[in-house]
């Protein structure tokens, strides 16, 4: 029978599978045979053997192929990835860091010992915490008859007819952990927990700050407990006594009083039996400590004089290479049953052998994983240890025996949704993905997830999904019943600052007018889009134009009208909007206020006189005055449009209709009627501007007459006008324009033009108009 990680024969097979892990602390020198047959006995037949089984042969066949990839393996391959590993080599050789000092320290079997501390009729019995489903921990005790955590519990009974089974108390468990994890901040304030039971500190700042310490700081009194026995005195066959295999441990000493004490060192060995000290007082337990360069290495040496012990490797490079060679892979964090047989057939067994075999690994396994091999060969691991790095999940997850009713699945649904809600709400967090976690009695897990276009957090929220999920999966197995043994609910995809933004302006940030500079005119605009500011560059004779912004400035009590663009002293959006609609009424009621006076003064006049009359013969000008006589220039057109062949009703902004043509001097010609019509003729020093937030923004006028020779036209596809260029940043503006037509005319609060009268092309009436200002240089 074999007692490795692979076996030849299919029984074998399955039970190299489900054979006993001893890399567990307290299980050296067990008999494997005799434990690997009552696992197997007591296993065959039930659905987790049928399950494993199915695993097994999953994994045969993935070892048959990477088998016969090798076989196909030629020479030239090899010397070509072993060419590109020793590259890599010598690259991670010349960033290896050998300067930190981190601390792994892993509490003794912890759920046991926290029962036994309170449970002290359970100290000299073989012990685990769990059910008759699953195992969490067990004590030293158990270890010795080959019962360990995640193993069966009926299993467990069978290896150990008198073990005690001690139900769990998570509560009580993240008491003493909060209690552990005070004593971690004192050496290093952000240590990362990696579960309720260990955590990696890196101690190097700590060790600068300990050499200056005195004596004083470093001395710690020994209490005794209630029954006068001081605490770290051995229980035979538990643990050893406190720190008597320390190298440099100093003898406990008397203080005025007559109490104990102890006085530790400033090295790192020093300062790790300290804290383990201070556990120990604090708790009543014991914790096991590795101290090395790095992340992966500290891991395993925390395990090297378990329990109740601490092992220190040397932060030089030949100590490290010396100290990984013999090394099993199993014992490396990340390599499990799987990757462990996987490497078996190839005869890598050891940490040595992966350096040797890593051309082949290299063509036979991922990147990332001969990447990770390699390091692990290297003895190279994290030295950065991630401080409160961002959270990916949350997750909950609960299992019980067979559970087949619809109602103790929904009410178990709820309190995980409940329990779940409660974890998120004390980190803030809401997430857009529900996912529900599912394992059926056959030992098949599933998970279903549903991704929500906002996030979520409460548990009617998170129920309502996970409810769905689990309708779903229990339709799927219809008219069979779901018949459960597992069940989790995960929530991820949280929100970041920035999905926490408004994705939207509010109307009363929108209407603030933002206070600007003296020299500066400030004009509401509201319609306008994003790509506006990009696409456009601003006008010279607009530079000295700012456009209001859409936040509201702390302190500002007065809204902008988006109508007339005058200030209403209001904050109240009932009152602003019925100024809105008495300024709708009154743009509509004076379209046609002009006197034929006006009409018979002929057919030219400077554009002073212009200005002069849309701004109502006012000279003097301010800021305000500035922004309402630009905004009365301000004319209506759609993008696309032919301006030569276009007449445009002025009757929806309140002014005058006029006609503007460009005489040869400059000046501006004023025809009275009741459409406008600007000509792309005129001279060409007359430019059409798109109001912006930079301020006007010159566009291009196509000329219809004339088309580029470098290339074939383009139409645009939404208002089927042919445009006088081939540059496809242009065109691609012009498309934009069109596209967002009716988001600009709502957000101007214009009334639809009129254009039933005019001669444009069928094409050009197609939705609404962009407002443009008409600047002569």
């Amino acid at each position: 029978m074999a007692t490795g990680g692979t076996s030849s024969s299919s029984g074998e097979g399955f039970l190299s599978r489900m054979a006993l892990n001893d890399n567990k602390a307290g299980m050296e020198g067990l008999n494997r045979d005799k434990i690997n047959k009552i696992i197997m006995e007591s296993s065959k037949g039930s659905r987790f053997y049928e399950n494993e089984l199915k695993k097994e042969q999953q994994v045969n066949q993935r070892i048959e192929r990477m088998m016969l990839q090798k076989a196909h393996i030629t020479e030239q391959q090899l010397s070509k990835a072993q060419a590109q590993v020793e590259k890599m080599t010598s690259d991670l050789e010349r960033g290896r860091d050998l300067s930190r000092v981190i601390v792994h320290v892993d509490m003794d079997a912890f759920y046991a010992a926290v029962e036994t501390r309170d449970c002290p009729d359970l100290m000299d019995k073989p012990m685990a915490v769990g059910s008759m489903s699953m195992l969490s921990t067990s004590n030293y005790h158990a270890r010795k008859f080959g019962v360990r955590a995640a193993m069966p519990g009926f299993i467990a009974k069978k290896l150990c007819p008198n073990l005690v089974i001690v139900p769990t108390n998570f509560d009580k468990y993240r008491a003493v952990s909060a209690e552990v994890r005070e004593v971690f901040a004192d050496y290093d304030p952000h240590f990362l927990p990696m579960s309720l039971d260990e955590a990696y500190l890196d101690i190097s700042d700590h060790l600068e700050q300990r050499r200056g310490w005195p004596e004083a700081l470093r001395t710690h009194r020994l209490h005794t407990n209630n029954t006068g026995t001081a605490r770290g005195i051995e229980v035979e066959g538990l643990s050893p006594v406190l720190f008597e295999n320390s190298p440099s441990s100093s003898p406990c000493l008397q203080d005025a009083a007559g109490g104990e004490v102890e006085v530790f060192g400033t090295c790192a060995e020093e300062a790790v039996r300290e804290m383990r000290f201070r556990i120990e007082q604090k708790t009543s337990l014991t914790a096991s400590a590795g101290i090395a360069p790095n992340m992966m290495l500290a891991k395993v040496c925390s395990d090297k004089n378990k329990p109740n012990g601490q092992y220190r490797l040397p932060s030089n490079r030949q100590a490290v290479i010396d100290f990984i060679q013999d090394l099993p892979v199993r014992k490396i964090s990340g390599i499990g049953k799987v990757t462990e047989k996987m490497l078996g057939a190839l005869g890598i067994t050891s940490c040595s052998h992966l350096g040797q075999e890593m051309a082949l690994l290299a063509l036979l396994f991922s990147e990332t994983s001969w990447h990770h091999f390699l390091h692990i060969s290297m003895g190279l691991g994290s030295t950065h240890i991630e401080r409160d790095g961002e959270r990916k999940s949350m997750s909950t997850e609960r299992t019980f025996g067979e559970m087949g009713a619809l109602e103790e699945q929904f009410s178990l649904c709820k309190e995980l949704c409940q329990d779940l809600a409660q974890d998120l709400q004390k980190e803030a967090l809401k997430g857009k993905t529900v996912t529900l976690k599912l394992k059926n009695v056959n030992f098949e897990v599933k998970t279903r997830a549903w991704t929500l276009p906002c996030a979520v957090a409460t548990t009617e929220e998170l129920f309502a999904v996970a409810k769905d999920l689990l309708k779903t999966e229990i339709d799927n197995v219809s008219p069979q019943p779901l018949r459960l043994r597992l069940m989790g609910v995960r929530v991820s995809s949280f929100a970041s600052a920035d999905d926490k933004k408004p994705l939207q302006k509010s109307i009363v940030g929108f209407l603030h007018k933002k206070q600007t500079d003296s020299t500066e005119t400030d004009i509401s605009m509201s319609a306008l889009t994003a790509s506006d500011k990009m696409t456009h560059e601003p006008s010279a004779h607009a530079s000295t134009s700012s456009y209001c912004s859409t936040e509201p400035e702390s302190g500002t009590d007065s809204l902008t009208c988006p109508v007339c663009f005058r200030e209403v002293n209001t904050t109240e959006l009932t009152v602003f909007n019925r100024h809105i609609d008495q300024c709708l009424s009154g743009v509509t009621m004076g379209q046609n206020n002009h006197t034929d006076t006006e009409l018979e003064r002929g057919p030219c006049v400077c554009e002073e006189e212009v200005e002069k009359e849309i701004t109502g013969g006012k000279r003097e000008e301010g800021p305000k005055e500035k922004g309402s006589k630009l905004l009365s220039r301000c004319v209506l057109d759609s993008v696309g449009l032919r301006l030569d062949s276009t007449n445009i009703s002025l009757s929806t902004v309140g002014l005058n209709p006029v006609c503007l043509n460009t005489c040869p001097n400059g000046d501006v010609s004023i025809h009275r009627a009741n459409t406008l019509k600007v000509s792309s003729q005129s001279d060409p020093h007359v430019r059409v501007c798109l109001l912006s937030p930079g301020g006007p923004r010159p566009m291009t006028t196509p000329k219809p007459e004339s088309r580029d020779h470098r290339g074939p036209a383009l139409t645009c596809p939404v208002c089927q006008e042919t445009q006088d260029t081939n540059d496809l940043t242009l065109f691609n503006r012009h498309v934009d324009l069109c596209l967002n037509q009716e988001v600009l005319h709502e957000l101007g609060g214009l009334a639809s033009v009129d254009r039933t009268t005019h001669t444009a092309p069928p094409a050009a009436h197609k939705g609404p108009c962009f407002r443009y200002v008409l600047f002569t240089e």
